[in-house]
């Protein structure tokens, strides 16, 4: 039975589609929508300061980040970015911070923003909730084109872009937990701060790709939602999954944890036919992005979707599956 976020979502808001515009359906990164002559795709997401940003975390790198995630998104779907709306509650108006958050929303050039909404916070107690952030971000893509989460088949490749651990390595280093060198520290903190959309490779990958999800609740939740709308299960090799030569100063209890449930990397993770590769492997050249292969795709199987095994065949476990806000 699923949990958490997505249970909410299932349960509360997953409802028969009406009217013109229909979409692939809920549950995927974007809504794709067709209209006459061609398609879009719209995705929001709604982030708070001490929720998604530590409570010291510099505006230029909110703003950044804040279209960041939307843009990868769209990014999962294939689509190019084409514009976003903005809905922003502060506790109090803060010029300073106003502009630097400007700064960094508008450090991403290529997508306009069009519109949106400006309130103040709620006060409880005497105090105003932190500043909250919500984005919509609209891509386009040929007629006929998009990827969803729900075309794997068994026999695919299972691949993901870049390197996959490190914005949660941050962050357990921003809190203590861990402990990294400088100089491992100062190469991981731009992957929390100012992650990377790969809207370049998803839209390289839409004639090669059966389906996709960026990664931003760690790599097993967002390959886990693609088993689940594929209908398929699937298997990995720990050894085969990237991880910067900066987390591989960690334990591997802790590359584990890191590269397997962290998030916050915003990588893609995607299945393929094997008659793909090379194509693939053309598309990492061409977008200047690592791709690597990490799993099979299998027929769907009882119990566990998803499988990681090690290469002397041991079974992988984690303490989680990945990220969820309503977790218990």
């Amino acid at each position: 039975m699923r949990r958490g976020e997505f249970q909410i979502i299932d349960r509360f808001f997953t409802h028969d589609a009406f009217g013109e515009w229909r979409s692939q359906g809920v549950g995927d990164d974007c809504a794709i929508i067709d209209m006459p002559g061609n398609r879009i795709a719209v995705t929001t997401d709604m982030m708070a300061v001490g929720t998604h940003f530590l409570p010291g975390a510099r505006p230029e790198d909110i703003g950044y980040k804040a279209l960041a995630v939307n843009l990868s998104d769209l990014a999962a779907a294939g689509a190019s970015p084409r514009a976003f709306f903005l809905s922003i509650g502060l506790p109090e108006r803060d010029d300073e911070w106003l502009a630097g958050f400007s700064r960094g929303l508008m450090a991403l050039a290529g997508c306009a923003l069009l519109g949106g909404d400006t309130t103040r916070t709620a006060e409880v107690g005497g105090t105003h909730a932190p500043v909250t952030i919500s984005i919509t971000a609209m891509g386009s893509l040929p007629e006929g084109k998009g990827l969803t989460r729900a075309g794997a088949k068994p026999g695919d490749d299972i691949w993901v872009s870049g390197t996959v651990g490190d914005a949660y390595a941050a962050l357990k280093h921003r809190w203590g937990h861990w402990q990294l060198m400088p100089d491992a520290a100062e190469a991981l903190f731009p992957r929390m701060d100012r992650p990377t959309p790969r809207n370049m490779l998803g839209s390289a990958l839409l004639d090669l790709a059966t389906a996709c999800a960026d990664v931003s609740d760690g790599l097993l939740a967002d390959l886990g939602h693609i088993l689940e709308r594929s209908g398929v299960s699937g298997s990995i090799l720990w050894e085969a999954v990237p991880v910067s030569s900066a987390l591989r100063a960690l334990s591997p209890a802790a590359q584990q944890e890191a590269a397997l449930t962290g998030g916050d990397d915003y990588e893609l993770v995607f299945t393929a036919p094997p008659s793909a590769a090379l194509r693939i492997e053309q598309a990492g050249l061409l977008t200047k992005t690592r791709l690597t292969r990490i799993g099979k795709i299998c027929e769907k199987v009882s119990g566990d979707n998803l499988t990681v095994r090690s290469q002397n065949g041991g079974i992988v476990t984690t303490p989680t599956q990945g990220f969820d806000h309503f977790a218990a």
